[in-house]
């Protein structure tokens, strides 16, 4: 009798033990993308090579370093930028509009769907805190490739 109740209390405490410890997995469909995140990277390439233009905006707009773009749950995006961080002709800087949906399929594939429902369907790269989504368009009968690398920032 004495062991029956010393081998249930083992079992119980194992269990709680093991209940306690686990920690709570993000199981949604989108769970991978939700978040804020910055552009750390962006390249576009066509037949001339490619261009890193986030560089070139960060270096002559300093404040496109602090634009954010979040992802909730819902499948919907926003993006956040600093006041007045626009160009010449007061046009924000950022690559999407403020608003807008996303479908991100098995963690390959990522549409980004603007608010006037402009999509842009590419692939998706997840790996260390950041992703990779890659765009391939025909432009004017040339082939192009936008690649942007987000870093999570919350």
């Amino acid at each position: 009798m004495k062991f029956s109740k010393l081998k249930s209390l083992a079992i119980v405490s194992v269990l709680i033990i093991g209940l306690i410890g686990c920690k709570k997995e993000d199981v949604g469909p989108n769970a991978k993308i939700v978040g804020t995140w910055k552009i750390s990277s962006g390249v576009f390439k066509d037949s001339s090579g490619p261009l890193d233009f986030w560089t070139l905006y960060n270096a002559f707009y300093p404040c496109t370093k602090e634009i954010t773009m979040s992802f909730t749950e819902d499948g919907k995006y926003s993006v956040t930028e600093p006041n007045g961080c626009v160009d010449e002709d007061g046009l924000s800087l950022f690559l999407f509009s403020k608003t807008g949906t996303f479908t991100l399929t098995d963690n390959i594939s990522l549409d980004i769907i603007e608010d006037d429902m402009t999509p842009y369907k590419g692939k998706v790269v997840f790996a260390d805190g950041k992703f990779t989504w890659t765009y391939d368009e025909v432009f004017q009968g040339e082939a192009t490739t936008l690649t942007v690398i987000f870093t999570q920032v919350k």
